[in-house]
């Protein structure tokens, strides 16, 4: 299932911006549709594959919070393909920080997406089961 498209990217960045990141070509005036659906694609299967591990699955239509979480990890895939020695923008870079704890949650089952007996596209998070240090000294 694809959880974000174009349009999505093209709300998350300039135009110009997603030109650059999403094409080969210097003189691109759009993105090459190719680049932009392996960049989707890789969001999916990481999206995908941290629900497979907490053996989630999701309401159809996808919550919107999907749909973010997809432009994110697609957004820093982009990024990812810049030329070597070029690093990750700051807020790119906690974009993606985020975006791999949320993953990470999804896959301990610590955030449930559209849980069952929940109206469809809430979260639900789970309370941990560890024991609370509350810094007392005994």
């Amino acid at each position: 299932m694809r959880y974000a498209a174009l349009t999505d990217l093209a709300q998350a960045m300039p135009p110009d911006v997603l030109t650059r990141l999403a094409s080969d070509d210097p003189m691109a005036t759009a993105p090459d549709a190719a680049i932009v659906d392996a960049a989707l694609a890789h969001a999916d299967a990481r999206i995908d594959a941290a629900l497979a591990s907490a053996g989630a699955t999701l309401p159809d239509p996808p919550p919107a919070v999907i749909r973010h979480l997809a432009v994110q990890l697609a957004r820093g895939w982009l990024y990812a393909r810049r030329p070597e020695g070029m690093d990750y923008p700051e807020a790119i870079r906690r974009e993606m920080e985020a975006a791999q704890k949320m993953l990470d949650a999804i896959a301990a089952g610590r955030l449930r997406i559209g849980a069952a007996g929940h109206p469809s596209g809430t979260l639900e998070v789970v309370p941990g089961s560890r024991a609370r240090d509350w810094g007392m000294l005994a």
